[in-house]
């Protein structure tokens, strides 16, 4: 599952400030998630793409770092807790 670990080191790269919240958001939406993450983390990688665009455009510059680190972590937990599920599944066998 090289794109999820791909989203982590996106999520990871933010938070070293790497880059900024406009390019951090651009980037988790450029990560295409595997068909078994339709309908775990792919929802949870666009309601981060649309929060990351809300805090670009309603927040303060000063706190985007504070709320976009805050959407890192989630990203960071939840494809983690996604890494795990999909290796306690059992592939289909005939």
């Amino acid at each position: 599952m090289k794109n999820l670990q791909k989203l982590i080191d996106v999520c990871q790269a933010y938070k070293a400030g790497n880059f900024g919240v406009e390019e951090f958001q651009h980037k988790i939406e450029a990560i295409y998630l595997p068909d078994e993450c339709k309908h775990t983390l792919e929802k949870l990688q666009h309601n981060a793409f649309n929060y990351l665009e809300k805090i670009f455009y309603f927040y303060p510059q000063d706190e985007h770092k504070q709320y976009a680190e805050k959407v890192a972590d989630d990203l960071i937990q939840a494809t983690l807790a996604e890494q795990e599920r999909l290796k306690d599944q059992c592939p289909y066998q005939q």
